[in-house]
């Protein structure tokens, strides 16, 4: 089977990059698409004559577009294609610098192209003849093409190397250019600082892949998905973001709907005084949870809450306050107006996003294929960023207006499904976002009776997220009071779900780590309250342990990295001196002098202190036996 791996511009001509399942080997292709302008101005058929008098303009046409920002006017536009892209430059340069207006530059002109022609990137061949090709229609349930990849990080100071087969470590980084320039790969994908530290070091890496990727640190699978839902091939993924997708998707439904995107044209916010500010922006459910031990606890989440609003009110930049509407949505809990007429752009695009999503979290619990898993996180983060994007100043489908009409409707539907809970007799004792925690909840069977009320009560759905036998909420750092996205407990399956602490945050030295994780697993073996107790007392035998290895120094340097990838957290501050002398990723260490560079050459006195104060810190995050007390009473 013959895979479309990439499409790319070289020497003005179109082509793909063919993948080969059997030979494993790549080809290219020549192939002919049609790149489209827009041009508006005051006489649309003169624009259309001059159009068509360009040789290398295949056609020209007038058609009517609807007008940024409502999108409750029209306009007449000039619209014309060519097989030449540098002459879609050229034109839409000259028409600028006579004072036309240029509609529709975003996204990318090969991405219209590629979704106007019907060829997704990283799916199946049909057919392939002379300048065209036909692919297969996309199932979800199809695996991605078997390509050589290789996914570069940096990970606890280590560089990390990691292929469909096995995951490699290298401290050192021309250990890693020598394994890269042994190998060869069809794709690569890396985090940009490492790719930039290898490439100058040793320019040639370039050549061990046909297309380097660089970002974030997402999976191949990822990736993957993210170029066959926006059409964009990974010749234009470098550095690329969910919100980058997320308006490319949007974009490409208003081509469909003959929108037009101007990005000139704004949705301003209305005047508004301080009281009004404080009442309707005042962004989703956060409470501030009373830190402490609570028993048999049930967690129900709302199954992709933000973007469900936005598809069942139609909430998008340009039906929000709408000023010429016949078909008007008043809610009771938000003073702004959504307009039915017709179906808002973000609404629009993300409707099949959701359905696609609870279809891969269905694959994957009936294959156990990881793919499936990963697909399914990829589609989350564009619904994440479906929501975030709304309140975005240089959103294309967004506005103030709509985010808070999102946000003030998840207020509403987290205080019924409060009160529905409470209507029971149950406590709610945290709630956060989509998140609501509800506890002596005895039975497995009661969870799912709440979770189903609260379904009745709110109309949207719901999931069991998580029935604890015991949950922790740890006190902030800097004070006495309960930090929202910080909890762990056990499960009653026997499993542990664990958010926001130390151990899993990218920063924290491995020594931090591995102490914290011994002290955890140790609580986790507790199921009653008199078990626990048992536990907390090993924990600070564990803690007095890792105290003792620090203040004797028999610690491996690199057990106490840690890692940063950019530059400075804050760029209004002045950098530290080790921005000066290197360049990103950096391994770190606390000295007495403050956080500096690793120097393996030299006698590393690390402060002491400072790595016990990162001790206590990590058991600050444990119950302690006042806790325990607490939630016997």
């Amino acid at each position: 089977m013959k895979w479309i791996l990439d499409v790319y511009i070289a020497d003005g001509e179109t082509r793909l990059k063919i993948f080969d399942d059997e030979k494993g080997s790549t080809e290219d292709h020549r192939i002919d698409l049609d790149f489209y302008g827009y041009i508006s101005g005051e006489d649309v058929e003169s624009i259309i004559k001059d159009l068509r008098s360009i040789d290398e303009i295949d056609d020209a046409w007038a058609e009517e577009w609807r007008c940024p920002p409502y999108y409750d006017t029209k306009t007449r536009v000039a619209v014309f294609k060519t097989r030449n892209i540098d002459v879609l430059r050229r034109i839409l340069r000259i028409s600028r610098s006579k004072g036309l207006k240029i509609y529709n530059d975003y996204p990318h002109p090969l991405v219209e192209a590629l979704y106007r022609a019907d060829i997704r990137p990283l799916t199946m061949i049909r057919e392939l003849e002379r300048g065209r090709v036909k692919t297969y229609l996309w199932r979800p349930s199809y695996k991605d093409p078997e390509v050589r990849y290789v996914l570069l990080d940096f990970r606890e100071g280590y560089y990390t190397a990691e292929t469909r087969d096995d995951l490699q470590k290298f401290w050192d980084v021309d250990k890693l250019i020598d394994y890269l320039m042994s190998e060869y790969f069809h794709i690569g994908f890396s985090d940009p600082y490492v790719y930039m530290r290898i490439i100058e070091r040793e320019p040639h890496i370039r050549s061990r892949a046909y297309r380097w990727v660089s970002g974030g640190a997402f999976t191949p699978h990822q990736y993957f998905e993210w170029s066959r839902l926006s059409y964009t091939p990974l010749s234009l993924m470098n550095n690329i973001t969910i919100g980058r997708i997320l308006t490319t998707i949007e974009a490409l439904h208003s081509r469909r709907v003959k929108m037009l995107i101007d990005r000139s044209q704004g949705r301003r916010e209305l005047w508004r005084n301080i009281r009004e500010l404080i009442e309707y922006d005042r962004g989703g459910v956060v409470y501030q949870p009373r830190p402490g031990l609570y028993w048999r606890v049930c967690q129900i989440d709302f199954k992709s809450l933000y973007p469900n609003i936005i598809v069942r009110y139609n909430i998008s930049g340009e039906t929000v306050d709408r000023p010429l509407c016949r078909n008007i949505l008043k809610l009771s809990w938000t003073p702004h107006k959504i307009c039915l007429d017709d179906e808002g752009i973000v609404p629009m695009s993300i409707r099949e996003l959701i359905h696609l999503k609870d279809l891969y979290e269905r694959l994957y619990k009936e294959s156990g294929d990881k793919i499936f898993s990963e697909r399914k996180n990829a589609v989350k983060w564009i619904l994440v960023a479906s929501f975030g994007y709304l309140g975005y100043r240089n959103s294309l489908f967004g506005s103030v207006m709509a985010h808070e009409t999102v946000t003030s409707t998840s207020r509403e539907i987290m205080r019924k499904a409060r009160l529905a809970v409470e209507k029971e007799g149950y406590k709610v004792v945290h709630a956060i976002v989509d998140s609501i925690f509800v506890v002596e909840v005895e039975t497995f069977d009661e969870c799912m009776f709440l979770r189903d009320k609260i379904m009745r009560e709110t109309e949207f759905e719901a999931k069991i997220e998580a029935h604890y036998i015991w949950l922790y909420i740890p006190r902030s750092f800097v004070d006495d009071r309960g930090v929202a996205n910080r909890y762990y407990g056990l499960l009653t399956d026997g499993t542990w779900k664990i958010k926001g602490l130390m151990i899993v945050r990218r920063d924290t030295p491995p020594l931090i780590k591995r102490a914290q994780y011994e002290a955890l697993q140790k609580l986790f073996e507790a199921k009653t309250p008199q078990e626990l107790e048992t536990k907390i007392f090993e924990t600070k035998k564990i803690l007095n342990k890792y105290i003792d290895m620090i203040r004797r120094r028999e610690i491996d340097p690199r057990e106490l990295i840690i890692t940063r990838h950019s530059r400075t957290r804050d760029i209004y501050r002045r950098p530290p001196s080790y921005v000066l002398e290197t360049s990103p990723p950096y391994r770190l260490v606390y000295l007495r002098k403050g956080l500096d560079l690793l120097r393996e050459e030299e006698s590393l006195e690390y402060d002491i202190d400072k790595y016990i104060d990162l001790l206590y810190k990590a058991w600050r995050e444990l119950p302690t036996l006042t806790d325990l007390y607490q939630s016997k009473v």
